[in-house]
């Protein structure tokens, strides 16, 4: 490539950042300035009693997401990692969700809770006691995602027609010991964060969407039980929304088209065994596909297509199957994020883009179940629908690029 193609594609490059600052610079955006609905049938017991919580088992790992989305509905899952360290096997788990949830979903790995799963209302938060279909048996581990709704008016507090203050508490039975605990708060896409009740929140981007982050420790009682923030967004922000996103996906585009012409890419390293990256795409795939095979099983038994009776023989051998492979992968994961911490964090995001998408077919199904009752137009419908449908596409896209990466790397 010779000097004077050099100097024009540079020339270019600035000038494309130069757009795309400019136009992401018409709205105010936050600076760092701050220190499956699944309609399922649960079981709902009013309860005050303080009932004897599972203490048979470690919490290695507890992320709750809350999403507040342009039209202030409030959405939430909570990630739960969860370890068997006693000799005998585990029949019952309970979880903590903030208070006064609803449309409550329960699933694992592989398959949603229905009937096994019941709520009792404490006096500062919902706990969920779930029975296992299969016990969890002494040394093993098991991965949950509950997905839940929040009632925006105890929640969120509108100030005007541009000012808003979130309010959330974070609570857990005494007893509780979790090993690390992370509270991730997604605000609406162009929002601006003016003050927040935490010095250790750290403030994330996530394209045009800000991220609040919490992170805590071998936590024995939150340091800051009650979380506060204050942030601005203007509701006119969503027209312009879809006109910002093609300018600046129309520029990278362009940039990417020449970096890629005239520059070759760095090669990387693979530093896991290259066997261990490809039995991981490998047994995640196979996870994948037996998944749905198990949602297209139920949906022939709800067409009456096939048997209660066939129904029950073909899920014990999915669940069986699904079951081996969770184990396997737990222990690749474990063997891969050990090499270093830049794997670690390709496996955490492949872990949040999963409960994204856990949580956006929830959404969907959610937005459906308004629409049959009434409650919404045809249009909210289709703009909701159609805004979590970009939001999946985009989770599902990660998942298949991290996956691509592997199998770079193991080749």
């Amino acid at each position: 490539m010779n000097d004077k193609w050099i100097h024009e594609i540079n020339l270019y490059i600035i000038l494309v950042a130069l757009l795309c600052f400019v136009s992401l610079g018409m709205f105010s955006v936050q600076k760092a300035n701050c220190g499956l609905e699944i309609e399922n049938t649960l079981t709902v017991t009013p309860n005050t009693a303080e009932s004897s919580m599972n203490e048979t088992y470690i919490i290695e790992k507890w992320i709750r997401k809350i999403s507040i989305d342009p039209w202030g509905s409030i959405s939430g899952s909570d990630y739960y990692l969860i370890f068997n360290n006693q000799s005998e096997e585990i029949q019952q788990v309970s979880f903590v969700l903030p208070i006064n949830a609803s449309d409550i979903s329960v699933r694992d790995a592989y398959e949603e809770y229905k009937t096994e799963t019941d709520v009792l209302f404490r006096e500062n938060y919902s706990q969920v006691n779930v029975t296992l279909r299969r016990p969890l048996n002494p040394g093993e581990r098991n991965e949950f995602l509950i997905v839940y709704k929040l009632p925006s008016n105890e929640f969120l507090v509108s100030k005007g027609w541009q000012d808003y203050t979130l309010e959330l508490d974070l609570a857990k039975p005494e007893k509780w010991l979790v090993e690390k605990f992370s509270l991730i708060i997604s605000l609406p896409e162009g929002a601006e964060l003016k003050n927040s009740s935490n010095t250790s929140f750290k403030i994330g981007k996530e394209g045009l969407s800000l991220k609040v982050i919490l992170t805590e420790e071998n936590v024995v009682k939150f340091s800051d039980p009650h979380v506060v923030l204050e942030y601005r967004y203007f509701i006119f922000w969503r027209i312009f929304r879809p006109l910002i996103w093609t300018a600046v996906f129309g520029s990278l585009s362009v940039v990417v088209f020449f970096v890629r012409r005239f520059i070759k890419p760095t090669v990387i390293t693979a530093t896991v065994p290259p066997n261990v990256l490809r039995e991981f795409i490998k047994v995640y795939e196979e996870r994948r596909r037996l998944y749905i095979d198990l949602q297209s099983l139920r949906k022939q038994f709800r067409r009456g297509k096939i048997s209660r009776r066939k129904l029950k023989l073909r899920r014990e051998s999915l669940d069986r199957r699904l079951a081996a492979l969770n184990k396997r992968l737990m222990d690749l994961k474990e063997q891969i994020s050990a090499v270093t911490e830049r794997y670690g964090e390709m496996l955490r995001d492949l872990e949040t883009a999963e409960a994204e998408i856990e949580m956006l077919n929830a959404n969907i199904e959610h937005v459906e179940a308004r629409f049959r009752r009434g409650e919404i137009s045809a249009d909210v419908k289709k703009k909701l629908i159609d805004e979590y449908n970009s939001i999946k596409r985009r989770a599902e896209g990660r998942i298949s690029e991290i996956l691509l990466r592997f199998q770079e790397e193991a080749t």
